[in-house]
């Protein structure tokens, strides 16, 4: 590594997330619950249900309540598959409880976290220079969360979670944009969480169905460009720079590209804090193209890779 490299490394920040290509299912970290004396993969049950405060989900089962009733702090840990490793973890609070659409939901605020995917002492000066970025940032309309909170929601991305486009459409109102607070509860259960300012929430609860696209990992530009569709509304379907097709059982409007779509009915919702947490069941299941998905991690996982020989490939565009 050149002086100038190690002058910028010691200088700036990791990114806190990292744009990475990857064909689902990821198999390169599970995660577990450890509470009690139960300890269960919950890799395939964990979401995210709001930001401020950073609060996640995990769909429960009977044996996993009763553990947890027995348990002031339950834990989630982070782990390498290929060599069990430990990668973070993050300490829970007790959660409430959601019965939704068959189902309950617990959710957790984060008492404390750690990650080890830094180098002791390079962990605590590089979280320090984060958070001195973060208080730089000033934009009033910029989604901000504490320092310790968004270094505990990058514990949670060292999983890589996969980015889709949500396409809704009623006489009233159309839109499409980008989305990464998503993921499953059981197998056909899936929610969403959503900044409550975003400008389809309405339509999201009152029409009560939405259609997911999977994002071309070719396609990250594309896709965070529709950003700005959380604040406004899309006008005509034909002035998008792609082609569109109509999902087969609601026909929503989904890019012809799409990896994969999943038509979604939301069966119900709740305000948490800065988000609106959404449960749906899965209408329908369509892949389409097996190729390479946008996914984030979080920017010192994907630093750790790295330094061990194994980056994940960067998404283009």
């Amino acid at each position: 590594m050149s002086p100038r490299s190690i002058a910028r490394r010691l200088l700036r920040p990791l990114p806190q997330w990292s744009p990475i290509a990857l064909r689902p299912p990821q198999t390169d970290v599970r995660i577990e619950l450890s509470s009690g004396v139960l300890r269960v993969d919950v890799t395939a049950n964990l979401v995210v249900a709001a930001l401020r405060p950073l609060t996640l989900g995990i769909g429960l089962d009977a044996s996993m309540r009763r553990s947890l009733e027995q348990t002031a702090h339950p834990r989630l840990h982070w782990l390498e598959c290929s060599s069990a490793r430990e990668l973070g973890s993050l300490r829970l609070r007790s959660p409430q409880l959601w019965h939704v659409a068959g189902a309950d939901i617990g959710l957790f605020e984060i008492e404390t976290g750690e990650h080890r995917c830094l180098p002791w002492p390079y962990r605590p000066w590089n979280r320090w220079l984060q958070a001195r970025a973060m208080r730089k940032q000033r934009d009033p309309h910029n989604f901000s969360m504490p320092p310790d909170a968004a270094e505990q929601l990058m514990v949670f991305y060292i999983c890589p979670r996969p980015v889709v486009l949500v396409s809704v459409e009623t006489e009233d109102h159309s839109n499409i944009f980008p989305m990464d607070l998503i993921g499953t509860i059981e197998p056909d259960l899936f929610t969403l969480a959503l900044r409550s300012t975003s400008i389809s929430i309405p339509t999201l609860c009152s029409a009560r169905r939405a259609a997911l696209s999977g994002v071309p990992a070719t396609d990250r530009a594309l896709a965070y460009r529709l950003g700005s569709h959380h604040k406004n509304p899309l006008a005509d379907w034909g002035a998008l720079p792609f082609a569109i097709a109509r999902s087969s059982h609601l026909s929503l409007p989904v890019p012809a590209t799409a990896l994969r779509v999943r038509e979604l009915a939301i069966d119900g919702y709740r305000e948490i804090g800065s988000h609106t947490f959404f449960a749906t069941r899965v209408v329908s299941d369509q892949p389409r193209l097996l190729q390479e998905q946008l996914h984030h991690t979080s920017g010192f996982h994907q630093d750790f890779r790295a330094r061990h020989g194994r980056a994940f490939a960067v998404a283009g565009g």
